[in-house]
């Protein structure tokens, strides 16, 4: 079989990234073309019957011994895979057939049933690595997708989380945020806000207040977070720099500021204050000063999350008796209650797409995370074991970090959206939280 390629490389964007990172450069390493009759890899998302698409994962190889090695990097990219819920993996055959140009034997692969394969090789030079990986689509028989990173040995797993999330783009039109990082409060003994991969690795402490920090909450920009601090014995509302070297307060009103979340454009802040000691929603400027008060009920109002285009906010009011899910629009309307299936509702969090709300219910008994439609239809259930609190949306809609029980200790977990692949990520007990942007 004869494979067309067109070598074309292009300059794109360079990756900077503010610690380790000397160089890590992306370019098309090929770019190919197919008639516009023939099938593609692509996942239509939006189809309700969607199976998992079966995919091989060979292992990395080099011709050097040593660390990084390429089952290291395998596993990476399988693990990335499945907790996006959208894939089977194949296990791929040792070794894996090859041809006599070099490139994988597609005619033997297609026997396995995988539709795609995705292969790489690497170098090392001293303290660099380079890494080229590929997609191949076995039913076209043609390599889909080419991509060659370049860096420091110790950023291999960014560079594969890179490659995963434009394997996500070419199958499903919208990019993956394998490469995007959790903050979340460290519920063992210093309460201080600690980030990581998403998959749990490069564990690192942010804060050092030496204090009760609660509800982490990324900038848009993705160049810090809000939080509350008892920095000053008092509930008040603090900004941190990404690299933990600043810490800027926002909001020191007497009483409570809680629960600041960044509007979509980085504008404005929705948080709960005080009056009269009750919490009630107000929306302030980055610079703490208020806006305008946003509810004025009789319930304590909490937890505000944002709709992406910022014309809506959902949160938590115990005007009803008990903890239910509202949403109020930002210019001014009434407040609508969402939930109704449970007696206590909390934890909103706004889909990315805008099309769902993630939050905790009890059922049962325990508290699970749940979704439903903002105008409170499509209610499901997507957690059955343990205690699960604290969701949050990944900035591609497919994912759902929470803070669960299931192994003993509150640990920070993941799992797809629909709930299908769920498993603990943090190394330390963990709690509320947070999934950043997608950084630059």
């Amino acid at each position: 079989m004869i494979f067309e390629q067109v070598s074309c490389i292009s300059n794109l964007p360079t990756v900077n990234r503010p610690s380790r990172i000397i160089l890590l450069s992306v370019f098309t390493l090929f770019c190919l073309f197919c008639s516009p009759a023939a099938a593609k890899l692509l996942l239509d998302l939006d189809n309700p019957n969607l199976g998992k698409m079966p995919i091989m994962v060979a292992d990395f190889h080099s011709g050097q011994p040593g660390s990084p090695n390429g089952a290291d990097m395998a596993s990476i990219v399988k693990n990335d895979l499945t907790f996006s819920g959208l894939f089977e993996i194949i296990p791929a055959p040792q070794p894996l057939p090859m041809n006599q140009n070099g490139e994988p034997d597609i005619n033997a692969l297609s026997k396995t049933g995988a539709q795609a394969l995705i292969m790489g090789s690497f170098q090392v030079n001293g303290n660099q690595l380079t890494i080229e990986a590929k997609l191949y689509d076995i039913a076209l028989q043609k390599l889909d997708l080419g991509k060659r990173y370049s860096g420091a040995i110790t950023d291999y797993r960014y560079m594969i989380h890179m490659f995963d999330d434009r394997v996500m783009e070419k199958i499903t039109n919208i990019a993956g945020c394998f490469t995007a990082k959790i903050a979340f409060i460290d519920d063992s003994r210093t309460r201080e806000i600690f980030t990581m991969d998403y998959d749990g690795a490069n564990l690192r402490q942010l804060t050092n207040t030496r204090t009760i920090n609660l509800s982490p909450a990324w900038a848009p920009d993705g160049k810090g977070l809000i939080f509350t601090s008892y920095i000053n014995r008092n509930p008040d509302l603090w900004y941190v720099t990404s690299d933990g070297q600043r810490v800027i307060p926002v909001s020191q009103r007497r009483g409570l500021n809680a629960s600041g979340r960044f509007s979509p454009d980085g504008s404005m802040i929705a948080l709960s204050l005080s009056v009269k000691s009750i919490p009630k929603l107000f929306i302030i400027n980055t610079q703490g000063n208020i806006i305008k008060q946003l509810t004025n009920g009789l319930g304590n109002d909490i937890s505000p999350t944002w709709s992406p285009d910022g014309a809506n906010i959902a949160y938590v009011s115990d005007q009803a008796g008990t903890p239910q899910i509202y949403t109020v629009p930002v210019n001014g309307g009434e407040p609508k209650r969402v939930t109704l299936s449970s007696s206590y509702n909390t934890d909103p969090d706004w889909s990315p797409r805008g099309d769902q709300l993630a939050f905790t219910a009890k059922v049962d008994g325990r508290f699970q995370i749940c979704v439903i439609k903002p105008d409170g239809s499509d209610f499901k259930v997507l957690t059955n074991k343990g205690s699960n609190q604290d969701p949050s949306w990944s900035p591609d809609g497919r994912m759902i970090t929470f803070t669960s029980n299931l192994d003993g200790a509150k640990r920070i977990s993941v799992m797809d959206a629909k709930g299908t692949v769920q498993a603990p990520v943090s190394g330390i007990p963990g709690r509320s939280p947070a999934w950043s942007p997608r950084l630059k």
